[in-house]
């Protein structure tokens, strides 16, 4: 095992990516929301614009409309940029706690 798993450098770089991420990650949060909200939005206008069949045919038109599933996948792409985004913010929490556990037992002297 090498005796500087977690650099001083590559913690700092953790640091920094997490500070400068917050708002786009909580803008990416939103988008993700809005993205959502206009799909059910589409799908409920493609419904309310159905006047033939049951309202559970007019359902399964308006899910697998074309325009419902374009917006569907703009929140999937939204929600793959989020959740891509805070699997990253993870990540770099987990270098800063690893550097701190490897820095607290070295002062202990417990590491070389």
């Amino acid at each position: 095992m090498s005796k500087e798993v977690v650099s001083l450098e590559r913690m700092e770089r953790a640091l920094n990516y997490l500070s400068e991420t917050d708002d786009e990650c909580a803008k990416l949060r939103s988008d993700w929301a809005r993205f959502e909200w206009l799909a059910k939005s589409v799908k409920d206008t493609v419904f309310s614009g159905l006047t033939d069949g049951s309202v559970a045919d007019r359902q399964a038109i308006a899910n697998i409309s074309v325009e419902h599933r374009g917006a569907q996948n703009k929140a999937f792409d939204a929600f793959y940029k989020y959740e891509a985004m805070k699997n990253r913010r993870a990540t770099e929490s987990i270098v800063i706690d690893t550097w701190r556990s490897l820095n607290s037992a070295r002062n202990k002297g417990q590491i070389l």
